[in-house]
């Protein structure tokens, strides 16, 4: 057969064939398509890792009779010293996550690795392309700045004047080499000689900043003189100390004070080196109040041209007028390399419309809603003339529905100085599709303004296209919507004043997530703050990173169903996609946090329904449709049955994590655990014929597919039924919030009512999925019904937001039903194909890039013949079992053309 690969843009928006390759010698050509350190793609710029881990994918199947090895080839090199290289020979099937197998790096160092295999004949292939890692500064002794800041007094309210920092310096050549380590109290941008450094925004990112200070690392090589050169930073308050939070929100939550630390360390081609850093003493580090004259992440920022000073960040920049910098306290061990991509453009667009909309104002349709910032072409301004640009997700009645923002503005001011130029935000960022553009001086062009689409830099590794137009844009609005959120930390919402990275949301999406982009690093590095976060507040947080927002809220944390099942429900959908064992191991302390906490809350029956000094009480099945706009969590399921379920299923997967690790203690105590839950459930919630107290379908969908009665054949068969028919009782619209929404699809499937999940997934009636798309959205929204069918935006007490990923859950039963790709084992080295076409849907195309390379899936089904078409590209190291119908066999790595009698 030919198998069809597809190789799809960063934003998924392009579709182009491509054959795969067929097995070949492995002498004939590179075998090696990719190689990588631990979960970080590409060349990897200060890391902090002494032994990372080297992945590497075959480009094709394997004789396994003729592949006697693999080599690794390393090659390292401190600053100034010469290059060493090493040659190790390795057992070419361990090329996932295989472990350092040489001295440890040292700070500063860097290394390139390259892989070929060896066959029984002792022929060599090719080498692998080569991929680069060098570590940050790893000792805390060579870190040798200070963290310095404007001098001058501030208020400690909003609207503070953004500060710009300079330096001039020599060097003695043009260096070999140069490194600038940057971080800041607040958010920082760099220039050096006039340039920008770097591609990536809102740096360093958000962090548990009293627990760690994320640093950056940019090769600046190219940017630096062997004569005067000017180093100069932007300052902005970002998440330091900038506004957060709903209900009015809270200013300097780290600090009251903006400061940057920066480190330049330039090689020269004699081995020797200079190294220049921000430090108070140092007289020519100096500070001035910039051009943003005030900037906030939710509020919107305000730029004034005429107070720009041209050449300021250049050498010979007369700054006499400048004010000397005063340092800030720093704990160097604070100081931390990142292990999540940063936050960069992935992808730009023109209007789809601009419509004038009154004098000098125009509102302005990007097509879609997204994170993004608008890049202006300034020109025919006077001196001191301005505009705005406020910005909001959907119209209502033909204006802007600002409404749902609450105190998040989104709106930009800029002042011009008469210069023609470009400019776009800096310290801001928005969740829009609209904006409205007032003072604008002439006809307002197309080519005057593009939207520039901003998230954390990561891999896409997940595609899925299918013959029903409508399921294709519902998967390119998750896509979006995830996008949008992943911002740093994986937040609910881009647009209103509750932009938090809350740990509902992500507990429920993260295994779609894992689906979509590779999201090891991003979603670790989050948990390791929410691990921080849980022992200083006593319990798993709401959202992460966690500051109390005023009296409402009490210092200490209380459990939470779902929100704190982050805690288990995360690490797990990290480690089934990645197969990593040791970031798992990493993460179980917090996993034992959280069931050993929960476990003291629990009745005797194991039900969970009491909590001591309760305040707020669970929410429950979240968002339930049925639930009156203005209350939320008045969910028809009880709250202690979804937190009792919840909890049960999070106990058994503690168990199977400890069983993974090696952790006996735990697997024991742990399954236990689970048996007692679940027996406490169906003892208190399920009648003996099988009704449960809460007949709905969250309860029935919980039950089913958390197992809880997979001991119980009737029970189980008849909740299935009873699922189903709450299903057509309410003609096909779900019933369900945030705790039941990702599991009503997979409880049908799995007791054998397709039928029933398909007609409701393929609903376009109000509350469902694709009502969604039918009005238009270019994203998942956070309630169902956050647009109503009349056109007009569902107030809720102010809480609508058109752009949250949770109910794009829905893309993981996406995957495995409609598209048949179901993960059997942990890091899919086993996987089933399994679709089940039903209804309209007659094809699918289902792309997923594993650790151990890309599975491409296509199926056709054609009813008059009765015949389902499998096209399988099976990646090397991994095998699949296909089940279609009674048919069931296993395939392994290669490409596969597969046909099935089979009836819908």
């Amino acid at each position: 057969m030919t198998s069809q690969g597809w190789e799809i843009d960063r934003q998924g928006k392009g579709l182009t064939k491509m054959p795969v390759e067929s097995k070949k010698r492995i002498t004939e050509s590179k075998p090696i398509e990719t190689v990588m350190f631990e979960h970080m793609h590409g060349n990897v710029l200060g890391s902090g890792q002494r032994e990372p881990r080297i992945s590497w994918v075959y480009r094709h199947e394997l004789y396994e009779d003729k592949v006697a090895g693999a080599q690794i080839r390393i090659r390292r090199a401190k600053p100034g010293e010469e290059t060493r290289e090493e040659i190790i020979g390795v057992d070419y099937r361990g090329n996932h996550l295989h472990a350092w197998p040489v001295e440890p790096l040292e700070s500063r160092e860097r290394t390139s690795v390259a892989v070929r295999l060896v066959d029984n004949k002792g022929q060599a292939s090719a080498w692998s392309d080569e991929v680069s890692l060098e570590t940050g500064i790893l000792e805390a002794g060579d870190r040798l700045g200070a963290m310095v800041g404007p001098g001058w007094y501030e208020s400690t309210t909003d609207w503070r004047h953004a500060p710009l920092m300079r330096k001039e310096f020599e060097l003695k050549a043009k260096p070999a080499s140069a490194r600038l380590y940057l971080t800041a109290y607040g958010l920082v941008e760099a220039e050096i000689n006039g340039r920008k450094v770097g591609s990536d925004i809102l740096t360093p990112g958000w962090t548990s900043y009293d627990d760690r200070l994320l640093y950056w690392t940019y090769d600046v090589t190219d940017y630096l003189q062997n004569k005067g050169n000017a180093l100069g930073l932007w300052l902005g308050d970002g998440w330091y100390r900038g506004r957060l939070g709903f209900r009015g929100g809270k200013v300097n939550i780290y600090g009251d004070r903006l400061g940057a630390y920066a480190q330049l360390n330039v090689t020269y081609a004699d081995g020797s080196e200079d190294v220049i850093v921000t430090n108070a003493y140092d007289k020519t580090w100096k500070a001035h109040k910039g051009p943003i004259v005030s900037s906030g992440l939710c509020e919107g920022e305000e730029y004034d041209a005429r107070l720009e000073e041209q050449g300021w960040s250049e050498p010979g920049f007369d700054d006499a007028n400048w004010e000397p910098v005063a340092e800030l306290p720093l704990d160097v061990d604070k100081l931390t390399e990142p292990i999540a991509p940063a936050v960069r453009e992935i992808d730009r667009h023109r209007p789809v419309s601009i419509q004038q909309h009154g004098a000098h104002a125009y509102l302005i349709d990007m097509g879609v809603n997204c994170t993004q910032r608008l890049r202006f072409k300034i020109h025919g301004f006077n001196v001191g003339q301005s505009f705005t640009v406020q910005h909001a997700e959907v119209l209502e009645d033909g204006e802007l529905a600002t409404a749902p923002l609450r105190r998040g503005h989104q709106i930009d001011r800029y002042t011009s100085n008469g210069e023609d130029t470009f400019w776009e935000p800096r310290f801001t960022i928005h969740g829009f599709r609209y904006a409205l553009v007032e003072g604008w001086p002439s006809d307002l062009e197309p080519d005057d303004v593009v939207a520039i689409a901003y998230g954390s830099d990561l891999e896409r590794t997940g595609w899925l296209e299918t013959s029903d137009e409508r399921v294709n844009q519902l998967h390119d609005n998750i896509v979006r919507s995830m996008n949008s959120n992943f911002v740093s930390i994986p937040t609910d919402c881009p647009q209103r004043d509750e932009r938090l990275g809350w740990t509902g949301d992500i507990a429920l999406f993260a295994p779609t997530a894992a689906m979509l982009f590779d999201v090891e690093g991003f979603l670790s590095s989050w948990l390791h703050d929410l691990n921080v976060e849980t022992d200083k507040f006593g319990s798993v947080p709401y959202y992460v990173p966690y500051f109390p927002l005023g009296e409402w809220q009490t210092p200490k944390v209380q459990a939470l169903a779902i929100w704190g099942d982050s805690a288990v429900l995360v690490p797990w959908a990290i480690y089934m996609d990645s197969g990593d064992k040791v970031m798992l191991g990493k993460q179980y302390n917090l996993v034992v946090k959280w069931i050993e906490e929960v476990s003291g809350y629990l009745s005797p029956d194991g039900v969970w329904d009491r909590r001591p000094g309760i305040v707020y009480g669970q929410l429950g099945d979240w968002l339930d449709p049925t639930a009156p706009p203005d209350d939320m969590a008045k969910a028809l399921t009880a709250k202690e049955l979804v937190a009792t379920a919840y909890f049960a299923r999070s106990a058994r997967l503690a168990s199977k994590m400890a069983s993974d690790l090696g952790l006996v203690q735990y697997q024991d105590k742990y399954a236990e655990l689970a048996d007692h839950v679940k027996d406490g459930f169906i003892s208190r919630f399920v009648g003996e014929d099988g009704l449960m107290t809460s007949d709905t379908q969250c309860a029935y969908a919980l039950a089913i597919h958390f197992g809880l009665l997979d001991d119980h054949s009737d029970l189980k068969k008849f909740a299935g039924r009873r699922l189903a028919q709450l299903v057509r009782d309410r003609d096909y619209t779900v019933g369900t919030g945030f705790a039941g929404t990702p599991y009503i699809l997979p409880a049908l499937t799995e007791t054998g009512h397709l039928e029933e999940a398909y007609r409701l997934f393929l609903s376009d009636k109000c509350p469902s999925w694709l009502y969604q798309v039918s009005m238009g959205a270019t994203t998942t929204w956070e309630r169902w019904d956050s647009m109503l069918p009349n056109g007009k935006v569902n107030s809720g007490v102010g809480m609508t937001s058109f752009n949250h990923y949770a109910l794009g859950s829905v893309a993981e039963w996406m995957y495995s039903t409609l598209g048949g790709l179901v993960m059997s084992s942990p890091g899919w080295h086993r996987f089933k194909i399994a679709p089940k076409p039903w209804g309209p849907i007659k094809d699918a195309h289902v792309v997923h890039k594993t650790a151990l390379g890309t599975i491409d899936l296509t199926w056709k089904y054609k009813a008059d013949e009765g015949k389902l078409f499998i096209d399988a590209a099976i990646p090397e190291g991994s095998s699949a079992l296909v089940e279609v119908g009674e048919y069931s066999n296993c395939i392994h790595a290669g490409m596969h053309h597969l046909v099935y009698e089979y009836k819908s």
